[in-house]
């Protein structure tokens, strides 16, 4: 009798491998940082002195060539910038299964504002007087507050909570782990909606809410936004530009009289166009922020 096979799991993750001379190597892992939205590791090559390996993960989809494409030109010009140093970049495919735990390994507790830490489950973290601590595990949802666009808007949450401005409501667009939901939460708003199309987004953040005894304040749903009837005087939305600029009209409409919308994941050169887009919908500039060549925009 024949053996069956058993089957192999699709690759789902992409592991990215770019060796480089120390000072190329440590931009590259910044670049990575931000193209990928999680941690990233540096190692040393043994017996290489100079050189260092940056590891990091890219998730398959439909944007996956694009940046295989744009992570080879980036090698090339750094292979410029080393002159006579090697630069190389290979990758190699990762199933679920491997993922699920080759990640944790670059997740650790981080202050990723003034006053606030996120941590992951599985690693304590120590706040100094006057810090807080959200427990992130986004499963397969996006939000450990590693990524830039994400910090830039925990700044403005701390900001306005600082100022006494932070609404007692809030709407969180494309929730993902719910970390900004939870952000607000802690800083003082009473209740967060979370909305995300991808149902494993929805669980995450009801798992997250739990493990931060933060569920009573938390609604989190797939419902469309074009489906919610209610308006906020904050409006949070961290996402790529291609999804802003379909939702540009839905969110401007979701703000509340006075209020205020917030997006992020956008490129510094975008600002230009969101800032156009956002005001043919009526919002204008009241504040732009940026870190590692993100932005975001504090619209009214």
């Amino acid at each position: 009798m024949k053996k069956t096979d058993q089957p192999v799991p699709a690759p789902v993750w992409l592991e990215v491998n770019l060796r480089a001379p120390a000072p190329q190597a440590e931009a590259a892992a910044d670049f990575l940082t931000s193209l990928t939205g999680y941690g990233v590791q540096l190692i040393d090559e043994p017996g290489s002195p100079g050189l260092m390996t940056v590891r990091a993960f890219l998730q398959a989809g439909a944007e996956l060539p694009a940046q295989k494409a744009l992570l080879e030109r980036y090698a090339d010009s750094l292979a410029q910038e080393a002159g006579e140093g090697p630069v190389e970049v290979s990758f190699s495919d990762l199933p679920e299964e491997d993922w699920a735990g080759a990640w944790k390994a670059y997740f650790h507790p981080r202050l990723v504002s003034r006053r606030l830490i996120v941590a992951p489950p599985w690693e304590k973290a120590t706040p100094q007087q006057g810090q807080m601590v959200v427990i992130i595990d986004p499963g397969q949802a996006f939000g450990t507050g590693q990524h830039q666009s994400t910090q830039l808007v925990l700044r403005r949450i701390e900001r306005l909570a600082g100022r006494g401005r932070l609404p007692e409501r809030v709407l969180d667009v494309g929730c993902g782990s719910g970390i900004l939901s939870l952000a607000c939460l802690l800083f003082g708003s009473k209740q967060a909606v979370g909305i995300d199309i991808d149902p494993e987004a929805v669980k995450a953040t009801h798992a997250n809410a739990e493990r931060n005894g933060l569920s009573r304040g938390i609604t989190a749903e797939t419902t469309p936004l074009e489906q919610i009837s209610e308006s906020f005087s904050l409006v949070m939305a961290n996402m790529i530009s291609r999804e802003l600029t379909e939702l540009a009209e839905p969110l401007a409409k979701h703000v509340a009289p006075g209020g205020e919308l917030v997006i992020s994941g956008i490129l510094v050169d975008q600002i230009q166009d969101m800032t156009a887009l956002f005001a043919a919908h009526g919002l204008q500039v009241l504040e732009q922020d940026t870190l590692g060549g993100w932005a975001s925009l504090v619209l009214m």
